[in-house]
C-alpha cells in the first residue's frame, strides 16, 4: 500500500450536519437530515477514487454504522473508526457518556470489526490542556483495553489569538501522558504553526501515527500546512468535501472529490 493514504473524516453528528448539508447545497428537514447526509456519504464512498490505494479508514458516526456503512467500507478494504463521544461541554471537554456501553456494542454487534475509535474536544486554552488529555487518555485506556485503537483529538481552533502558545503546551503535555499509557493510539492534531513541532510524537513507540485535521482550512491550505510537516498524514473533513454538491452529476461529483484526494494524498 501507497505510504500517502489518509483517514476520511465522515462522521458528521447531530450538531455538524446541518452546516455540512448547508454547504452541499442539499435541502433538509429535521426529520430527514441523516438520510440526506448518508446519501452524501453513500456518494463519496462509491466513487471511484475513493478506495484502498489512497483511503486507510473512515471515521463513522453511529448513525453511518447502523445503515451498513462498515460492510460497504470492509469490502472496499477501508477500515472503520467509530465516533464515540458526545460532543463537549461549554468548556470543550468531552461531555460524559457510557463508553463501555458503546464499546460493547462496537466489538460484538457491528459484523466487520471496527479497527479503533475517536473522540474530540476543542483546547481553548492553555489551562484546559492537563484535564482534557487526562479525560481522553483515561478513556483510551479503556478503549484499548476493548482491542480497539482510540483516536486522540484534542484540537486546537485555526483561528485561536495564541494557537502557537497553546500548541507547545499542547506538545509538552502529550509526551507527559504517552509516557504513561500503555497502549497504542493515534493523535489527531490542527495542523501546528511551526512546522514539525509535532514530529516527535510521529516515531513515539506508542503512537501508530499522527494525523491532522483541516479545522476549516480550505483543502489547498490544508494540505500546504499538511506538506510542511514530515511523518504525519491526513484525517480530513470539511477538506475532503469541500466543492462537493448534491447537483452535481456523477461525473463532476466523481471529478471533484478525486482532484480533492489526490491532493491530500499528494500532500501526506
Amino acid at each position: 500500500m501507497s505510504d500517502h493514504r489518509f483517514i476520511a473524516a465522515m462522521d458528521h453528528s447531530g450538531g455538524s450536519t446541518p452546516s455540512t448539508l448547508e454547504r452541499y447545497g442539499a435541502e433538509y428537514t429535521e426529520d430527514n437530515m441523516f438520510d440526506k447526509i448518508h446519501d452524501m456519504r453513500l456518494r463519496m464512498v462509491h466513487s471511484p477514487e475513493f478506495n484502498d490505494k489512497n483511503i486507510s479508514a473512515a471515521i463513522l458516526f453511529r448513525d453511518s454504522v447502523t445503515r451498513g456503512m462498515v460492510n460497504i467500507l470492509d469490502e472496499k478494504g477501508i477500515d472503520t473508526f467509530l465516533k464515540i463521544d458526545n460532543g463537549c461541554d461549554e468548556d470543550g471537554t468531552l461531555k460524559q457518556f457510557p463508553v463501555k456501553q458503546i464499546l460493547e456494542w462496537a466489538t460484538n454487534d457491528i459484523g466487520p470489526k471496527i479497527y479503533g475509535t475517536k473522540m474530540r474536544s476543542i483546547v481553548k486554552g492553555v489551562g484546559m490542556i492537563h484535564p482534557v488529555l487526562k479525560q481522553q487518555f483515561t478513556l483510551a485506556r479503556t478503549i484499548w483495553d476493548y482491542g480497539l485503537v482510540p483516536i486522540i483529538e484534542p484540537e486546537v481552533p485555526i483561528d485561536h489569538p495564541i494557537k502557537g502558545e497553546v500548541e507547545d503546551a499542547l506538545m509538552y503535555y502529550l509526551q507527559e501522558f504517552l509516557d504513561e499509557y500503555p497502549g497504542k493510539c493515534i493523535l489527531k492534531l490542527t495542523p501546528p504553526e511551526v512546522p514539525n513541532l509535532y514530529h516527535n510524537l510521529t516515531v513515539t513507540h506508542n503512537v501508530e501515527r499522527v494525523v491532522f485535521l483541516s479545522g476549516g482550512y480550505s483543502t489547498e491550505e490544508a494540505c500546504n500546512r499538511l506538506g510542511l510537516n514530515e511523518g504525519v498524514s491526513a484525517s480530513f473533513s470539511r477538506a475532503l468535501s469541500e466543492g462537493l454538491y448534491a447537483h452535481q452529476t456523477a461525473e463532476e461529483f466523481n471529478k471533484r472529490i478525486s482532484d480533492n484526494i489526490k491532493l491530500i494524498s499528494n500532500s501526506c
